[in-house]
């Protein structure tokens, strides 16, 4: 095998199969640098195939390990673990090795009771109500109450508007609690519910709760789902909810605010007049009380002092709103019914708070929080026996949520590009996840302690292993490392930084932000305009179109950068939660991109799809992503209801249809990967029974695509459409990436010869075509009228040239990557970026005309292909 050649027919572009005992597995940390303080972690390690059996005990070394299966090979060894470890962890990172793991000083234990959970480690204790409002009754650290009564909170009103409504409050109601995990480095236990209020439940949600290490940090994962009406349900607060109780003199009550980069905001909740040096004894014990720490109790102060000290007002509530990505403000009060003063105001603020003494108390903040504004942290009572802090997701400051869609017309494809329906743009089903963490305090923290604290917040540590290891071991199909050995090489690597370094850009750019928004991108861009065409139809946001979350993973994995982890992480919360129905009609389908994420007619599975959320969950073990992807596994049941061709096609004589791509292709994504999260082979004969069916039939993969589809049976039929119908977007969106994966897994020689035929065909010239597959293999059927199908299939070729051990086809997969049909289609890639400004544009921005997010995530993902299948022919 040859790094980037044209390799053996049958051997897997990644890696090749091997035996033995697993070698240790170097992970370093994300970005670069450990934190700076302990923090609680988890994230996934891959394996090569037929090296690590199951049940084999993995350790780091002394560092206390908790580890589990993600998934596993056909062979039944081990392909990924989940680990978790804490504390301050070794700046290099760690070696994960065969091995008795370390056990922790003190290890995380839980007790059930009928009525309650109870999570202890080290001195922190959690008692977790298995029923009720409250989602968290109390948490102690050191025998000592630091927090109670933590329970979910929504607003609704029946208007957008604030001036003439009735607001209605909602608290959760616990409906279950299950514990996922044991110890003895992690616990985490999972509660579902709903919010209920006046009489009504809903906003159903799961919180999931992680305790690891000295049990000092709690991580908190939120996810919701909207099924309310759209049209008359308007959420206008929606966060969660805490008491802190307050011992310490008012003087000595603190509350912090973390804002951009290392500000910090910290006041007393009675400060001391050090503005009186003259006058007040204590004055100068001012800086000590604004840096937290102790300063005389009132029982030890003179007459003369305490009383003096008493006339300053003391402020029991205090808010830092974040209105928007880019401004804050942070305002306080004494008390309900007074006014709000302002205190101080910035640009991005962190999102973490501090409440409490110098007893102790609370410090907690939601990821994400400036770029999914309007969002707030309030605290209220900070003056009284208990402060009560509400991290509000969704702040009512902001405004109420409004999830209409943007028209009440259909506005067409021809002119506009969009499909619309009015009982399908709906916004009831989609959902949104946040994750929270919580660090209990047994004193204030310093300024220092609050801004490293925050630094984790806003990027929390991750370990990971090298590029060049995850591409050894075979993961996530073909793909290939950077690769500069030759000029032309490093000039298309060079090509292909400089169009996802733009991409990056125009996030902040264009203000890609906002609760419903961040983490997508936009889809086509309006040269006249200089903007992105926002406003029209199905060339608004993204939503996964083309496979834009391939691209982006894509680009972490053989980079290992953070930047891209971290816009790739968003692209997954978003695409999975936002652009994803997980209940009512549409449940298990995803939403077509368009002006609102939800407001497209077409609704499919191949935004839904699994394979685009294997990424995030084995890199980082998260639960959330793995529910949603095991949510998905039976979304072929759903296409008899809701049709992807129902607008075009008639029914058949089956119980529904389905295209071969994207949807079956979406279909076998989903049961791959719950074939290898499972081990259970039904899955992989769902998988064989189609592939041979689809090789089976009489024209190949050029009978259809449309297909009969027995979701019961999940066996395919033969509908007579070859080259009657489009042949576009069979690989486009996903399909070829699991098609290949699947390579990697299966030996079906039928369906490889299928394939093959489908590859090296697909992009001739309509003569050749014709002459190879027959007179009804026309242009237009394959979008070669189009200048960038060329481009989007030299996949194709290049997978065939692979297969074939056929270096013509290789060179022509590069040529048809590089120049498509005469070229013109890459010239917005390759093109420069431009300035422009007034008066023409709003204000000076960096442009690139003609820009297609289709066009750039499908060169993208082609080049990166290329160079694993046939790499040795890219020219010079």
């Amino acid at each position: 095998m040859t790094a980037g050649g044209l390799l053996a027919a049958g051997a897997s572009p990644s890696v090749a199969s091997t035996a033995g005992r697993a070698e240790p597995i170097a992970v370093r940390w994300l970005g670069g640098d450990a934190p700076e303080a302990d923090f609680a972690l988890t994230w996934g390690v891959s394996w090569p195939r037929g090296t690590l059996s199951q049940g084999t005990a993995l350790a780091a070394g002394t560092v206390p390990l908790q580890s589990w299966t993600l998934a596993y090979w056909p062979d039944g060894s081990v392909k990924w673990t989940g680990h978790a470890a804490s504390g301050r962890l070794p700046a290099e990172g760690l070696r994960i090795a065969p091995g008795k793991p370390a056990l922790p000083a003190a290890s995380v234990s839980i007790r059930e009771r009928a009525d309650v959970v109870v999570i202890r480690s080290g001195a922190a204790e959690y008692v977790i109500p298995r029923s009720g409002p409250a989602v968290i009754a109390s948490a102690t650290l050191a025998g000592r109450e630091t927090l109670r009564n933590g329970r979910l909170v929504a607003l609704r009103q029946d208007a957008p508007e604030a001036t003439s409504t009735r607001v209605q409050n909602f608290e959760s109601l616990v409906q279950s609690v299950a514990i996922e995990q044991r110890g003895p480095v992690r616990a985490v236990v999972r509660i579902d519910g709903v919010h209920r209020g006046e009489g009504r439940d809903w906003l159903p949600f799961t919180l999931r709760l992680a305790v690891h290490g000295d049990g000092r940090m709690l991580r908190m994962v939120h996810s919701f789902a909207f099924d309310g009406d759209g049209t008359k349900d308007f959420i206008s607060g929606l966060g969660i909810r805490f008491d802190v109780p307050m011992r310490d003199d008012l003087h000595n009550r603190h509350v912090r605010f973390v804002g951009e980069g290392e500000g910090v905001f910290g006041e007393a909740v009675r400060n001391l007049p050090g503005w009186q040096p003259g006058l007040f004894a204590l004055a100068d014990r001012f800086k000590d009380q604004l840096d937290g720490k102790p300063v005389p109790a009132l029982g030890a102060m003179d007459a003369k002092t305490r009383e003096q000290l008493l006339t300053v007002p003391s402020f029991g509530d205090f808010k830092l709103f974040q209105g928007g990505s880019r401004q804050f403000a942070i305002t306080k009060r004494r008390k309900p019914g007074l006014a709000w003063i302002k205190a101080d105001h910035g640009g991005r603020a962190s999102g973490l708070a501090y409440v409490g003494g110098i007893s102790g108390g609370v410090a907690l903040g939601a990821r994400d929080f400036w770029q999914r504004s309007p969002g707030a942290v309030e605290i209220n009572g900070a003056d009284g026996y208990a402060a009560t802090v509400t991290l509000w997701f969704w702040s009512p400051d902001g405004g109420a949520m409004d999830l209409r869609h943007y028209s009440d017309t259909a506005h067409g494809l021809d002119i506009q590009y969009e499909d619309y329906e009015p009982a399908f743009a709906t916004a009831t089903g989609i959902g949104r996840t946040t994750e929270i963490f919580l660090w209990l305090q047994d004193a204030t923290p310093t300024r220092a302690e609050l801004i490293k604290v925050a630094q984790m917040l806003r990027e929390p540590p991750l370990l990971a292993a090298s590029p060049e290891h995850l591409h050894a071991t075979g993961v996530f199909g073909i793909w290939s490392l950077p690769d500069r050995s030759t000029p032309g090489k490093a000039k298309l690597e060079d090509r292909y930084d400089r169009l996802l370094g733009f991409y990056q850009h125009e996030v902040e750019q264009r203000d890609w932000y906002g609760f419903w928004d961040y983490g997508d991108i936009m889809h086509s861009y309006d040269d006249d305009r200089h903007a992105w065409r926002y406003d029209v139809g199905g060339y608004a946001w993204d939503n996964s179109e083309m496979g834009s979350d391939l691209w982006l993973w894509t680009a972490f994995l053989r980079s290992g950068d953070a930047k891209r982890f971290r816009m790739a992480e968003a692209m997954t919360r978003h695409t999975s939660e936002v652009d994803f129905y997980h209940l009512g009609p549409y449940a298990k389908l995803g939403t077509r991109h368009g002006v609102r994420h939800w407001g497209d007619s077409a609704k499919e599975p191949r935004i839904s799809m699994a394979p685009l959320r294997r990424f995030l969950h084995y890199l980082t073990a998260d639960e959330r992503t793995g529910d949603l992807m095991r949510f998905v596994v039976d979304s072929d049941q759903v296409i008899a209801k809701i049709s992807p061709v129902r607008k075009i096609m008639e029914p058949s004589r089956y119980p529904a249809i389905a295209r071969s791509g994207p949807d079956w292709f979406a279909f076998a994504g989903n049961w791959m990967t719950e074939w290898e999260r499972t081990g259970d082979i039904k899955w992989r004969d769902r998988i064989l029974k189609g592939l041979k069916a689809l090789a089976n039939m009489p024209d190949g993969l050029f009978s259809g695509p449309p297909m009969g589809y027995d979701p019961a049976t999940g066996q395919l039929f033969d509908i007579g459409y070859h080259f009657k119908v489009y042949y576009l977007l069979t690989m486009l969106f996903g399909g070829a990436q699991v098609l290949f994966e699947l390579d990697t897994l299966l030996d079906v020689p039928e369906w490889d010869a299928a394939l093959v035929r489908f590859g090296e065909n697909y992009n001739l010239p309509e003569p050749e075509r014709v002459k190879a597959l027959g007179t009804g293999a026309l242009n237009p059927l394959f979008g070669a009228d189009k200048l960038y199908t060329t481009v989007w299939y030299a996949r194709m070729t290049a997978y065939a040239a692979w297969k074939k051990q056929d270096p013509s086809l290789a060179r022509r997969a590069w040529t048809e990557l590089l120049h498509g049909r005469g070229g013109t289609m890459t010239e917005p890639l390759f093109a420069k970026q431009r300035e422009v400004a007034g008066p023409t544009a709003l204000e000076a921005r960096r442009e690139i005309p003609g820009l297609t997010t289709n066009n750039t995530a499908q060169w993208s993902l082609n080049f990166v292909e290329l160079l694993a299948l046939v790499g040795d022919y890219a020219p010079d």
